[in-house]
């Protein structure tokens, strides 16, 4: 299990953003702030348009610490794996993660506000890295909040500030176009529920597509239980599918996070 598969399936575990790969050169661009919240992203066009993102910000699950349970399975040009994921998380502090193949744990890793740790228990080492690591892999800037947000599925990184509302037939759609990303946001429109979300990186030619399905009431909350995500920039391309398990809030958790000393630092 590849230690970059880990970062990435985690920092896109629920959200959707454009990794910004030259295809020149591999640099790292500053997104714009995605500490901000979707409905702060966007001018609103018009009053329907502000009330549905806003029922997005009020869709967020509140809690000290979460337990999260999924089976993920990675699809992409370089690797084809499926495995179990348990996350234990305290809120503004840490994300504790431990992956799982076939009931063997093959890596942990735990995030804080400053630092990642990874172990790596099928090559027997261990990795300390600032947390700017994570962008280094995923090639946007992240900070820890971030993440978080991320997690609980609240973001959609454009580098615009204007986006149009239109209502269809049977959906309604937020249709960002900015300098560098092409953004379209797809809603159900019964229950107000982003279901997809198509970003197309116009300088890079690359493409993300996410889905969003079996959303179930959650701790008070709409959210979604089944998640795919299609990536794909020139002859590469990676695949995920996500099915959440289980959530649970829980209280005084174990982050257990013991090097064994024979392990290789890097």
């Amino acid at each position: 299990m590849p230690i970059f598969y880990v970062i990435l399936i985690f920092t896109t575990l629920s959200c959707h953003h454009t990794k910004n790969v030259s295809k020149s050169s591999k640099t790292t661009t500053t997104a714009p702030s995605s500490a901000q919240s979707p409905i702060q992203n966007f001018q609103k066009a018009d009053e329907k348009a502000e009330a549905l993102l806003k029922q997005l910000n009020q869709n967020i699950i509140t809690f000290n610490e979460l337990a999260i349970k999924l089976k993920t399975k990675i699809n992409s040009s370089e690797i084809n794996q499926s495995f179990t994921t348990n996350i234990r998380w305290k809120k503004n502090e840490k994300i504790w993660l431990s992956m799982s193949i076939i009931g063997i744990e093959g890596a942990r890793v735990l995030i804080t506000k400053d630092s990642i740790k990874i172990m790596d228990k099928i090559n027997n080492r261990y990795i300390l890295k600032p947390i700017s690591y994570i962008s280094q892999k995923a090639l946007v800037h992240l900070s820890f909040s971030d993440i978080e947000s991320i997690l609980l599925g609240q973001l959609f990184f454009t580098d615009t500030t204007k986006a149009k509302y239109v209502e269809n037939v049977t959906n309604i759609t937020i249709n960002a176009d900015g300098l560098r990303y092409l953004t379209n946001i797809v809603f159900d429109k019964i229950t107000k529920n982003p279901t997809s979300i198509f970003i197309t990186d116009k300088q890079n030619e690359q493409t993300i597509e996410a889905q969003y399905t079996n959303y179930q009431q959650q701790l008070g909350k709409q959210f979604p239980m089944d998640r795919e995500l299609k990536m794909k920039s020139d002859s590469r391309f990676f695949e995920m599918s996500a099915k959440i398990q289980n959530i649970e809030i829980k209280q005084n958790l174990e982050y257990p996070f013991s090097i064994n000393p024979s392990y290789k630092f890097e």
